[in-house]
């Protein structure tokens, strides 16, 4: 599915936001959140087949016994200007401007670092992270990040820069678990929604996947999928996947 059907009917495609959480339950939020300055033009989605090698009583070679596809790891390209010509950042900016008025790149990728690497002070490890794009909903943590810089101030500054970074999927076992319960065709959930949820966020934590937004939407007359209210009881149904 590309980006342009991913978005269908929205008027305006929010910024992609990554937020960190201390834990791989994404329960507490560290209530930081990092909003890309550009929204990247497309991205990559690795899946991965599960084989397992079985050697039958008297072989000499492995079966290869098939398990499971799974999406484990995207990658994007984050695009970072402080050059100015977008007129996001510091619109002042110029090629003659001083060191110090031209920092405004650096800064954004040491924010993005630190809320992406840093080391979290309660936990003592990188922080776990949900990123959040419209109805594409990812929560992993940031396996490498690789940094370009491609046009320079004259004393040296980087201007603008590009940063491709992979990010691997987390999934907790509280989620693994409730997982396994919706296996049933014939189970029926009821849930309230919490402040600041989303149907594609609930889709995403209750079905593993963000698109049965959608179908929440249309058991519960939901018109409006950004528009939920906290203490609001949604009707979760059970889902052919």
């Amino acid at each position: 599915m590309g980006l342009l059907n991913l978005f269908d009917g929205l008027a305006e495609v929010a910024k992609l936001t990554i937020e960190a959480f201390e834990d791989a339950n994404f329960g507490k939020s560290t209530n930081k959140i990092f909003p890309v300055m550009y929204n990247p033009n497309t991205f990559s989605q690795n899946y991965r087949s599960v084989w397992v090698g079985e050697t039958p009583q008297g072989g000499t070679a492995d079966n290869q016994s098939y398990r499971r596809l799974q999406s484990d790891s995207v990658s994007f390209d984050f695009l970072f200007d402080g050059t100015g010509v977008s007129g996001v950042g510091d619109s002042s900016i110029d090629l003659n401007s001083k060191v110090r008025d031209v920092g405004y790149v650096q800064e954004q990728i040491n924010a993005f670092m630190a809320i992406t690497q840093g080391l979290n002070g309660s936990t003592h490890e990188p922080n776990f992270l949900q990123l959040s794009w419209g109805t594409f909903i990812f929560n992993g943590v940031m396996e490498s990040a690789t940094v370009t810089y491609k046009l320079f101030h004259s004393a040296g500054a980087p201007l603008p820069a590009n940063v491709n970074a992979v990010f691997k999927q987390s999934v907790s076992r509280t989620e693994q678990a409730a997982q396994a319960r919706l296996k049933s065709p014939d189970l029926t959930h009821f849930r309230i929604v919490k402040a600041g949820e989303t149907l594609p966020l609930i889709a995403k934590k209750v079905y593993g996947d963000s698109k049965y937004y959608l179908e929440i939407a249309r058991v519960n007359n939901i018109n409006n999928f950004r528009k939920l209210k906290a203490g609001q009881q949604l009707v979760l149904p059970p889902i052919e996947k």
